[in-house]
């Protein structure tokens, strides 16, 4: 009988600190089968320090009648809020036994990679979705109010809301209300009217049919009427995530550079491995993900929430 060929020692790049470049194959893999909400949503800032500030310029005055003759007027606009974002660093990790190693445990260890990919995907999904789950309470903008919120001050003395003057589920007429009101609301020091186009219908995903039929839909949803259904002409886009707390929580978003929404990325999702070396004292090699980031809102323009009634 012939000698047999697949033997471990034939494949030594599966086994040992020599499996690490594997180990990443299947890291990145992993990570592209979980394409990210959040670019959707979120400007994303590649930065190279460790803090990233903002800081706002307000409008200038409304254009005054000029006088044959007469001089101009000549201002300069007031300055606003400012806010630095300082970059947290994230990270897990796990060790591979030597002797999981040397008894050939490929499918194990491939399983641990895929997963420490999986949680750190999802890590980053659920950090962004936190600024609409606190976004009517802790997750503050700029002017140190709510990032929605029915009072944004204004140097002027102005005030400006970016929610429902009262709080209602979604709806025909909560979202009519809502697309007037983003169009109407948002103004600058200046009472100048800014124009914002809503681009996105974010929801949880129990609502996320409903929300397809009312913005999607050729006929006026939730009536016998055969109305046309005005809302398709502006092109919203639904979208949804599980990492949403409150299920009837709906949200309006612009463009993402439209918006105060933004990640500072210092560093993206990378892998670091140590061989047995490494591990001298348990025998282990150890393998990790870490990423570098802050996830904030400079400003509160360009989106618009409702928590529902």
């Amino acid at each position: 009988m012939a000698a047999p060929v697949a033997l471990r020692a034939q494949y030594s790049h599966l086994f040992g600190s020599s499996m690490l470049p594997v180990l990443e194959e299947l890291f990145q893999f992993e990570m592209a089968q979980h394409p990210s909400r959040r670019e959707q949503l979120f400007k994303v800032v590649q930065h190279d320090r460790d803090i990233w500030q903002s800081s706002e310029l307000h409008d200038l005055d409304l254009f005054a009648e000029v006088a044959e003759g007469a001089e101009y007027s000549f201002k300069r606009p007031k300055q606003g809020a400012a806010k630095t974002l300082s970059v947290v660093k994230f990270g897990l990790g796990f060790s591979i036994s030597e002797e999981m190693v040397d008894d050939a445990k490929f499918d194990p260890i491939a399983d641990m990679v895929r997963k420490l990919a999986k949680s750190a995907k999802e890590s980053q999904e659920i950090q962004a979705m936190a600024v609409f789950n606190n976004g009517f309470s802790s997750e503050l903008t700029a002017d140190g109010v709510s990032v929605f919120n029915a009072a944004h001050p204004l140097p002027s003395g102005l005030t400006w809301r970016n929610q429902l003057a009262v709080a209602a589920d979604l709806s025909v007429t909560a979202l009519d209300t809502a697309l007037a009101d983003f169009e109407t609301q948002q103004i600058g020091d200046s009472g100048i009217i800014y124009n914002k186009k809503p681009r996105v219908l974010l929801v949880h995903p129990t609502l996320k049919r409903y929300a397809m039929e009312l913005v999607g839909s050729e006929l006026k949803a939730d009536t016998a009427n055969n109305n046309l259904n005005s809302f398709r002409p502006d092109g919203l886009m639904v979208m949804s995530s599980p990492h949403l707390t409150d299920a009837d929580a709906w949200f309006l978003l612009d463009a993402p550079a439209e918006t105060g929404l933004r990640i500072i990325s210092r560093n993206p999702i990378e892998t670091k491995a140590g061989g047995a070396d490494v591990g001298f004292v348990s025998d282990s090699i150890l393998y990790k993900a870490r990423y570098r980031e802050k996830i904030g809102v400079t400003h509160a323009y360009g989106v618009f929430g409702s928590p529902g009634a």
